[in-house]
């Protein structure tokens, strides 16, 4: 499986409710037909912004069964059976400003489902310009992580994500973490130390809008 992850900035006429609504009734029925090889469609709006100034409204992720079910979605995309999404996009996205990376997924900690639906945070993280990749990816896991948990209220299940070569368009980050919490907690706080490292974070509630894509 390949995940692919995708920052999507809505246009600045646009406000995010409206965003939300316009993705969720219109765009997500339009898409659909040119998802084939897809296994895995979610979009996390977001909410609430707690660190940072992100560049996107809404993350969505895809799970492709294997590399040539990602080009061949990508093919019909830019194709002709992609123009009502292409012509949609630009109804309510800032398109240019979209970012979309391929990612591997690990688990850092796992709790009881319940205590993790009362709120779900995004963590996004760029390493340090000196820092790298590998460097990063060993003291966010040693450090960051257990600091993570500590800082956010309540802390349920941890999944931190790895950029990984492939699929890209625009700068990324180096890893993005979804948590499920019972609140934000001094999340704020942890982000801001991180920064001083030279890092750059932002920090999100979302709500969680999921497909259930054909077998």
């Amino acid at each position: 499986m390949i995940r692919v992850l995708a920052f999507i900035r809505r246009r600045a006429d646009v406000s995010r409710d409206t965003f939300r609504c316009h993705y969720e009734e219109v765009h997500v029925p339009t898409a659909l037909p040119s998802l084939g090889g897809v296994v895995h469609y979610v979009r996390q709006h977001i909410r609430e912004e707690i660190f940072g100034t992100p560049g996107f409204d809404c993350m969505t992720s895809f799970d492709y069964r294997d590399v040539g079910a990602v080009r061949a979605a990508f093919e019909r995309i830019e194709g002709p059976q992609g123009d009502a999404i292409r012509r949609d996009e630009l109804r309510f996205m800032d398109k240019p400003a979209n970012v979309f990376f391929a990612v591997e997924e690990a688990t850092a900690w796992e709790a009881t489902p319940a205590r993790a639906e009362r709120a779900r945070l995004i963590v996004c993280v760029r390493r340090p310009e000196a820092e790298e990749p590998a460097s990063f990816r060993a003291r966010f896991l040693n450090d960051g992580l257990p600091a993570l948990r500590t800082a956010v209220e309540d802390a349920g299940w941890c999944r931190p994500q790895w950029a990984r070569p492939g699929v890209a368009q625009g700068i990324g980050f180096d890893a993005v973490t979804e948590i499920g919490a019972g609140g934000a907690g001094e999340l704020a706080r942890w982000a801001s130390e991180l920064e001083a490292k030279g890092a750059r974070v932002i920090a999100v509630r979302v709500s969680l809008h999921e497909t259930r894509m054909p077998d």
